[in-house]
Parts: C-alpha cells; sequence; structure tokens
C-alpha cells in the first residue's frame, strides 16, 4: 500500500469518525431527551465522576472534555439547576469552584442503569467480542495520538480556545 493511499484510507476514516460523532449524540440525545438530559450534560457528569481523584475544577474539565471553559459553566448551570452537580469554593483558592455529583445524580444514574447499559451495547451489537477488543485497543492508541496533538496545538496556541467548537 502507498503512502497516498494510507493518505486516502486516513481522509476517509477522519470523515466517518465525524459521523459516527454526530451520530452517537443524536441517538444518546434521544435516549438521555426521555429524562431532559442532553449528551454533553452526561459526558460532563461521567468526566466529574471518573476523570479526577477529587472534585475538579471547571478549567480542569473543559480541559479534560476538550471545550472551553464557558462552555463547561453553561453544563453545570444546567446541571445545577436540575440537582446533578453542587458546586463548592476551593479552599486552597477561593476564585476556583469544585464540582461535586449529588446523591439524586447517582439515584438517577443507578435507576436507569439496566436502560443504559442495553443502549450502550446496542451501540456495537453487531460486533463480534473479537471484535469489540480490537476496536478498544484502535480507539485507546488514536485516542492517545489524539490527545498528544491537542495538547500540543494547546501549548502553543492558547487563543485557540476561543475557536474550539462550542457544539
Amino acid at each position: 500500500m502507498t503512502k497516498t493511499d494510507l493518505i486516502n484510507i486516513s481522509k476517509e476514516l477522519f470523515v466517518k469518525y465525524f459521523f459516527i460523532s454526530h451520530k452517537f449524540q443524536y441517538l444518546c440525545d434521544y435516549e438521555l431527551g426521555k429524562d431532559q438530559l442532553t449528551t454533553k450534560q452526561a459526558l460532563a457528569i461521567i468526566a466529574i465522576e471518573e476523570g479526577f481523584s477529587s472534585p475538579p475544577s471547571i478549567r480542569e474539565v473543559s480541559d479534560l472534555l476538550g471545550t472551553t471553559r464557558q462552555n463547561i459553566t453553561q453544563l453545570i448551570y444546567q446541571l445545577e439547576k436540575k440537582g446533578f452537580l453542587t458546586t463548592e469554593r476551593d479552599n486552597n483558592d477561593k476564585r476556583n469552584l469544585r464540582l461535586k455529583v449529588t446523591e439524586k445524580n447517582q439515584k438517577y444514574w443507578e435507576s436507569r442503569a439496566t436502560e443504559h447499559d442495553q443502549f450502550i451495547y446496542s451501540l456495537f451489537a453487531t460486533l463480534t467480542e473479537e471484535e469489540i477488543h480490537v476496536l478498544r485497543k484502535l480507539t485507546d492508541k488514536l485516542l492517545e495520538n489524539i490527545d498528544w496533538l491537542y495538547k500540543t496545538v494547546k501549548n502553543q496556541s492558547p487563543e485557540v480556545e476561543s475557536g474550539t467548537s462550542k457544539d
């Protein structure tokens, strides 16, 4: 296979990943919309619960999710109104807010665990067990590269944040 062939396949994969991403979001918004939640709100909750060993700041969550602090602030506001999150001032730096999930949040996800698990499983139902393991390994490898590129660009061009997707 030539380099041109690899570039063309890479372009095809690039487009397909965007299509998958948008369709995942549409399907997840539909599923979560039954409870007046969005995919982005759910991802923020997952990031807060699983991405940190202690309650994170808005900046930490925005860095993890690759979006702006303004976008995360809007999500946090909506989730606070719904009772899924609370914010507390950082003891060491009163300018920072620390984000914590609430008991209501935990009860919600526990009550919907079976339905949500079935929904997520349905997204990958056409894959064999072996294909799921291969996809996971390849996705981890791709994500590692994307994270490295993201951090490199972000460190070189802090002004890029204002151009981060607000979708």
